[in-house]
């Protein structure tokens, strides 16, 4: 038994559980919390049946009443973010008193008609909170419908759609209400900067010694007072101005989002304008001057309340006269009142001479002990002017000991939670206008989309990080907020800046003078977090220049100058990637030229005047030649390091090995050795003689028996040894621009050391323990005080002590200088041959318009062979001008010659007309024999210059050579 009325009561509890959930669910969760409440019984007995029952006219008259009080502050100025709510409440109310009218009662049709056409038409849409929206004809339709009265009922998508056509009438104003608003502020800005001053004058209270100048404390008095007043009459227009701000910005977003309007796209800028409105006032009132609005709200408060006691002064004096008359009896009525009305005053003169802040709850004290002096005895001394005044001052007092949460609650944007989606959009015109604009508003509209954290943060139906203690929704709109903010406003400002540097990079004209602004300008605060452009701008340039640099490095080098760039001209400072500089003028990079370096020696050609390499013979279907020169090979060396120049010598040295091998081998042939002894001796006759000069004829003769020597190579010898002796001489050239692109990298670090002093240590020689500092020192002691060797020199010395020892081995390269009259004659046909294929589009064979390397491998040899001396003995330039000398004058003569031959037929021709036809055949041939030797003049003057451009480009490359060779 015990058992089972257990469980029945369980049961029962359980039962009486589910109802309530249940009822829960009907009323609150299903949004039928005020359909519930205006639907219950009132009227349990029956009592409010009757037509003339008070109550009804009752209602109906604060119905009327206050709805009219409310509608006339509504779109002007001394509205206020309160009458618009109280509609709503007006609203309900008289849902509630057409359900409290009986059945037989007919409703108020004025009062209808008055609530259908006055409030919607002031304000279509109303925002309750977040996405709910109070439309108060939509709301009529539903809760009570009046169809009786003409004109006042619709059904929902008419009432909408006349909603929508009010809020689309009033767009046409819109930007012009937002401007009056603007310079409002403007003008409100300037006056309470000034107004609201840090120094601010006390509230004066004389004193029993203030008698010595009267007349002086009540000029200062007045003052006082009236710098009180007006302060507080600033203030209080600031928060005018936040109130209609803040009015306007609720409406137009409210009314386009409720009735799924789109917004107008310039009318962006006006909403930002408002924004910007409400935060300036916020940040005045509350931030920059909250010191002197405290000051001023104590001492405004303090005359407010003494106001209210000198009122009272009258009802006091009256109060104890009564009481100390002599009919005054205690057990009386009038007794009664007057003590009642004594205690009524001491309460306000206690409340009111109290501290100098007045709280909600001590205001309300003030205003019961107010009500509670009002007696009808006291109309003898106490007005109803005084009354209107006395209500006058309460409204101050309720104003101004407010001001600090009316304002917080005025110029919160927080409801810009639900217009999140207009963020993206604001932020871009932000960033046009920051262009286009001196000033800027960023950071009051980014506070402005702050505000959303505050009814963020308190959300209590979702957990809280255990970390930061904040909620998942508050994380995701500040995760918003900031990459709208990069993408839209920082990135932009990124995309122009790369953009600007490159342009500069190429001596093009930058992109926007106000970038800089941008840039340097205060950090941005946006939902507790700090955002820095100028560091979101390094980041995004150092991020860009690394990623392209390790894509190209070849293109360091413009990197680097844009780095540089970018901190004159914006002070942005770029760390440095440190990755291998590079440029793209470089080239071919000079580590892909050492690791084929026999290849690049034999298609390469050297140019002595210009010290650099051009290619012979281009890649099929390029349209370009590849050269290298001292700027490529310091721009390895800087992007490489300088490491890699002793590797670099010591592979010329050793392909400069092999190709002096292959000389060797060919002149001890047996044959070509024969051809060279035989022209030993034939000059060694000729100087015994006396005869110095070896004669074109014979090295001509020379050429042509060598050519007839074949090699394996499928050439003859004589191009052969040509070939080996200028790949020779580039090699020896690509050495002089190793050294000369050493130097050239020294003198560029040597400007950041001009004042460096070099420690002792460092100059005597390296520490036997190394460190970090001493190596640093050595490298810099290398730069400016040791010398930079001369791989040249050093070539020549290795070479020349080889072919020393081993003299009896290498007698045969003892008669070297014989064979260069011929090696030269064979070096200038291929140079012409070489210059006439660089015109024809159908190239056969290597074309190319310089060779020095030639004359710098002939230079080379002689001085290794010690042969220099020997080489000038043959007196080769001079024989080959005697040679073209000669051969120019009989080509004069010949030209001469055929001139006076062919003026002679022409003569005769003159004299017989009959043999005409023969005559010009005759003349015809005469000028086919001018043209040929016409020919030859080019021909001899191209052979001339070659001849003379080579002996100069082997006179100067002796001069590499000077100081070491033999004498």
């Amino acid at each position: 038994m015990l058992i089972g009325s257990k469980d029945n009561t369980l049961d029962s509890e359980f039962e009486s559980f589910e109802r309530m959930m249940v009822l829960l669910d009907f009323n609150l969760l299903s949004s039928r919390s005020f359909v519930t409440a205006i639907e219950q019984n009132f009227d349990p007995r029956g009592r409010f049946q009757g037509a003339k029952f008070p109550l009804y006219d009752e209602i109906k008259s604060i119905l009327v009443t206050l709805y009219g009080q409310y509608c006339e502050r509504i779109n002007t100025e001394e509205e206020t973010a309160t009458e618009r709510l109280d509609c709503v409440g007006m609203y309900a109310m008289y849902v509630l008193y057409r359900h409290l009218l009986p059945p037989n009662i007919v409703p108020d049709a004025k009062l209808h008609k008055s609530l259908w056409s006055v409030f919607p038409v002031m304000c279509p849409v109303m925002e309750l909170y977040g996405p709910l929206y109070f439309i108060p004809r939509e709301f009529m339709m539903s809760y009570a419908p009046y169809k009786a009265v003409k004109g006042c009922s619709a059904d929902i998508p008419e009432i909408r759609s006349e909603a929508a056509a009010m809020v689309i009438k009033w767009n046409g104003s819109f930007k012009a209400r937002v401007a009056k608003i603007r310079l409002d502020t403007l003008r409100w800005i300037a006056m309470a900067d000034s107004d609201l001053s840090p120094t601010v004058p006390e509230s004066h209270s004389r004193t029993r010694n203030e008698h010595d100048d009267e007349d002086m404390h009540v000029n200062s008095l007045a003052s006082s007072v009236a710098s009180i007043e007006a302060a507080t009459s600033t203030i209080l227009q600031g928060m005018k101005i936040a109130h209609s701000a803040s009015i306007l910005l609720h409406s137009q977003l409210a009314a386009h989002r409720a009735l799924r309007l789109n917004y107008d796209a310039d009318h962006i800028p006006s909403l930002m304008s408002l924004m910007e409105v409400l935060k300036s006032i916020e940040k005045l009132l509350l931030v920059r001057r909250r010191s002197a609005v405290l000051s001023f709200q104590r001492s405004t408060l303090k005359m407010i309340a003494s106001n209210i006691l000198k009122k009272f002064d009258k009802v006091r004096s009256f109060v104890d006269q009564c009481s100390s008359s002599t009919d005054f009896s205690r057990n009386s009525e009038r007794a009664r009142s007057i003590t009642r009305l004594s205690a009524c005053l001491t309460a306000l003169e206690g409340v009111l001479k109290g501290t100098a802040s007045f709280s909600c709850i001590r205001r309300h004290s003030v205003a019961f002990s107010i009500a509670a002096c009002m007696d009808t005895m006291i109309l003898e001394v106490f007005s109803t002017d005084d009354l209107l005044a006395v209500e006058g001052y309460l409204k101050d007092l309720s104003q101004i000991s407010s001001i600090e949460e009316t304002l917080k609650q005025v110029c919160d944007c927080s409801f810009l939670y639900f217009y999140r989606d207009l963020f993206p959009e604001c932020v871009t015109r932000l960033y046009q206008s920051n262009l286009n604009s001196a000033v800027s508003h960023t950071q009051l509209v980014l506070t402005a989309f702050s505000d959303p954290e505050r009814i963020l943060k308190h959300v209590r139906h979702i957990d809280r990080d255990s970390q930061s203690g904040v909620t998942p929704c508050f994380t995701g709109y500040r995760n918003f907020v900031l990459s709208h903010l990069k993408e839209e406003y920082v990135g932009p400002i990124c995309q122009m800046i790369e953009t600007d540097l490159r342009l500069a990079t190429s001596g093009a004209k930058g992109v926007h003078s106000c970038l800089r602004k941008l840039i340097i300008s205060t950090p941005l605060y946006v939902c507790q977090t700090k955002l820095e452009v100028k560091s979101e701008v390094e980041k995004y340039l150092e991020r860009t220049f690394y990623d392209l640099c390790t894509l190209n490095l070849n293109d360091c080098n413009t990197y680097t100058e844009m780095r540089s760039i970018a901190n004159e001209r914006y002070g942005l400072n770029l760390a440095d990637p440190y990755l291998p500089d590079g440029s793209l003028d470089q080239g071919v990079d000079f580590m892909d030229i050492l690791r084929d370096l026999d290849s690049f020696i034999a298609q390469y050609n050297y140019n002595l005047i210009e010290q650099s390499f051009v290619e012979r013979r281009p890649e099929r279907g390029a349209k370009y030649l590849n050269t290298m020169n001292i700027k490529c090979l310091s721009a390895s060396f800087k992007q490489h390091g300088l490491g890699v120049v002793s590797s670099a010598v010591n592979v010329c040295y050793k392909l400069l090995a092999r190709k002096f091998q292959l000389l060797t081998e060919f002149f001890a042939d047996d044959n070509m050795n024969s051809l060279l002894s035989r022209e030993f001796r034939w000059f060694d006759n000729q100087k015994n003689v006396g005869n110095n000069t070896y004669p074109f004829g014979r090295a001509s003769i020379f050429a042509q028996e060598v050519k007839k020597l074949e090699v394996d190579s499928g050439n003859n010898a004589l191009d052969e040894c040509r070939i080996i002796i200028s790949e020779i001489g580039n090699v020896i050239a690509l050495g002089r621009m190793i050294r000369a692109a050493k130097r050239s990298v020294f003198s560029d670090e040597l400007p950041f050391l001009p004042s460096y002093a070099i420690p002792v240590d460092a100059s005597e020689g390296p520490q036997s323990k190394p460190n970090a500092k001493s190596g640093v020192d050595d490298a810099i002691s290398a730069i400016l005080t040791k010398q930079d060797p001369d791989f040249v020199r050093a070539f020549v010395n290795v070479f020349r002590g080889v072919i020393q020892k081993s003299q009896s081995d290498n007698s045969f390269m003892g008669s070297f200088f014989c064979i260069v009259p011929a090696l030269c004659l064979c070096w200038m046909e291929a140079s012409i041959q070489g210059k006439e294929m660089m015109h024809k589009k159908n190239i056969t064979r290597d074309g190319y318009y310089t060779d020095d390397g030639f004359a710098v491998g002939l230079a080379f040899s002689l001085s290794v062979l010690g042969q220099t001396k020997t080489y000038e003995s043959l007196n080769w330039f001079k024989s080959i001008q005697s040679k073209y000398a000669a051969d120019e004058e009989d080509l004069m003569e010949k030209k001469k010659a055929q001139q006076v031959k062919r003026n002679a037929k022409i003569s005769a021709s003159k004299q017989s007309a009959w043999f005409t036809s023969n005559t010009e055949d005759n003349t015809q041939e005469e000028d086919a024999e001018m043209t040929i030797l016409h020919m030859m003049g080019k021909r001899l003057e191209g052979n001339r210059r070659e001849m003379a451009m080579l002996f100069f480009s082997m006179h100067g490359a002796r001069a590499f050579f000077k100081d070491i060779r033999s004498k």
